[in-house]
């Protein structure tokens, strides 16, 4: 065992420093396994969200470009409705 305190104080300063070598190493680990949850989690969250994109909105999104398309069509067909029962409304009352 040493005695003089320099000595004592050098073989504290290096347990010292030990300790805080394994603690930092530990910290580290766990670090790098907190950060691999997180990036599996985001990888789960993107597929999700993949999905819903393939699933809910490709789908409404076409839905409605279809309507865009058949609204002129449609409109058109309502006027001409009301315009043969105008038509028709006249020839009746002659």
């Amino acid at each position: 065992m040493p005695a003089d305190p320099q000595s004592t104080l050098y073989l504290v300063l290096a347990i010292g420093v030990a300790l805080l070598t394994i603690f930092v190493c530990v910290a580290l680990i766990y670090l790098i396994l907190i950060f691999r949850d997180v990036s599996k989690i985001l990888e789960k969250t993107r597929d999700t969200a993949e999905r819903i994109n393939e699933f809910v909105i490709k789908p409404v999104t076409i839905v409605s470009t279809v309507v865009d398309r058949i609204r002129p069509i449609v409109e058109a067909a309502m006027e001409r409705r009301a315009e043969m029962m105008e038509e028709g409304s006249r020839k009746k009352r002659k």
